[in-house]
């Protein structure tokens, strides 16, 4: 066995020291390169290809309020295009017309009654300091003021949608385009 092991370790020292084949010293062949100057010009390159050209933004524009179609624009027709801003089309403003200046009355009826609340209120508390008016009778007054205070701000808000509406008769381009497909016609109610 230990002759075994013995000739084991001699064979692997024998091994690691065996001598090495002489090296050639290799030198590497020097590349060929084409040299050209570089000269700057105007090139016309045409390139031929084929797809299908998508929209970056597509959507429906569809009116905010109902009514019926008075006046479509020229450019509103499949493959028309318009710009921002551009007025598509009209929706009968009629009904939007008469419910803003129905609101703008009922405002200012609302702004008589306050002020008739506001002017009876102080009277009221004028008496009341000359005890020819009761405690009950000046609450009263006080309730007609807030809720004269709060039919006003009521109609302003009225009025202020009324108004919104009637704007939205026009349907703008919000931005500029074309037309893929209308759906739409003079007369039709949208």
């Amino acid at each position: 066995m230990l002759t075994l092991i013995a000739g084991i370790g001699l064979s692997s020292l024998l091994l690691m020291n065996k001598p090495m084949p002489p090296g050639d010293d290799y030198e590497t062949p020097a590349t060929k390169v084409r040299v050209i100057i570089a000269k700057q010009r105007s090139e016309h390159l045409i390139v031929r290809s084929q797809g299908t050209v998508q929209p970056r933004t597509e959507s429906q524009l569809i009116p905010e309020v109902s009514g019926r179609v008075v006046w479509m624009s020229p450019a509103l027709v499949s493959g028309g295009n318009f710009s921002q801003g551009d007025i598509l089309l009209r929706i009968d403003d009629a009904d939007y017309r008469n419910a803003a200046d129905k609101s703008r009355s009922a405002l200012d009826r609302a702004a008589v009654e306050l002020e008739h609340a506001e002017d009876e209120l102080e009277r009221l508390q004028k008496l009341i300091g000359q005890n020819l008016a009761s405690q009950s009778q000046v609450d009263e007054a006080q309730r007609r003021f807030r809720v004269a205070q709060a039919n006003v701000s009521e109609a302003k808000i009225t009025l202020q949608q009324a108004q919104r509406d009637l704007t939205r008769t026009e349907l703008t381009a919000p931005y500029r385009g074309f037309v893929r497909n209308e759906k739409v016609d003079l007369g039709q109610f949208v």
